[in-house]
């Protein structure tokens, strides 16, 4: 099984986030695309073994760029980050029909726990 991390930038942030996934998910499962246009690739590739996709979308402009790939999402479980919690934002977010949704304001203390059960339920259903 592995996860998909879209992380567009290496910041304190970005790093945090980084930190919390690698703590849910052994490192060697998790598959980071740091451009739209690697994500894009990506998720036009066979999806065999994986359970989810964090993508992590630092603007406005980048959730809107996220959601024109939301045909090559269908097939997972997505967890956003966004970067505010502005209704706007989020009404927007709710196209991609995520599973869980943070904010970059937040620690992700409860992203880790979320991804851990996401890829410990996928795991059992497909036997891994």
């Amino acid at each position: 099984m592995s996860v998909i991390l879209y992380l567009p930038q290496k910041e304190k942030k970005e790093d945090d986030l980084l930190r919390i996934i690698q703590k849910a998910i052994p490192v060697q499962n998790i598959e980071i695309c740091s451009s739209i246009c690697e994500l894009s690739e990506r998720l036009r590739q066979p999806m065999m073994n994986v359970s989810a996709a964090v993508l992590y979308a630092a603007s406005r402009a980048e959730l809107m760029e996220i959601i024109y790939l939301n045909d090559l999402l269908n097939d997972l479980k997505v967890v956003l980050v966004l970067p505010d919690s502005d209704p706007e934002v989020l009404e927007k977010a709710y196209i991609l029909c995520p599973r869980f949704i943070a904010v970059a304001e937040s620690d992700f203390k409860h992203l880790g726990s979320v991804l851990k059960k996401m890829t410990n339920l996928y795991d059992k259903v497909h036997g891994a």
